[in-house]
């Protein structure tokens, strides 16, 4: 089994804005690849993925960032029990982008946020106990 790496927001925002966006492509790249190794989903392909993200200018990567948030929900679910889907809400951040730029750094953010909850949660960091059957 792989292990997810917690990364801090501030400096996942910051490098996404230093370099205009380009650290999200390797984040992307990244994320992707540890989830790969978390969730054992051989269809995933990182390197395919950022390549299409590279070629439609960021397109591609609304629908990895969508799919990838929703499968840190699968996985939250399996290990917690309940757990609040934010994939949608990272969807209209990245939507909204075309609008209004500044919230793509948002999606990122909410995705990175769920992503660390999934470290957390598998290395024990804050993991709920059990709850009993009903």
């Amino acid at each position: 089994m792989g292990v997810m790496q917690r990364r801090d927001l501030v400096v996942v925002a910051l490098l996404s804005i230093v370099t205009c966006g380009l650290y999200a492509f390797y984040w992307q790249y990244q994320t992707t690849v540890e989830l790969k190794a978390v969730t054992g989903k051989a269809d995933l392909n990182p390197g395919l993925e950022l390549l299409l993200s590279l070629v439609t200018c960021g397109i591609f990567g609304i629908y990895v960032r969508y799919r990838n948030t929703q499968l840190v929900t699968e996985q939250l679910k399996a290990l917690r029990g309940a757990h609040e889907d934010k994939a949608v809400l990272v969807l209209i951040l990245d939507l909204a982008a075309f609008v209004v730029g500044i919230t793509f750094f948002a999606a990122v953010l909410v995705a990175q946020s769920e992503l660390n909850a999934l470290a957390d949660a598998r290395s024990g960091g804050t993991m709920m106990p059990p709850q009993p059957v009903r």
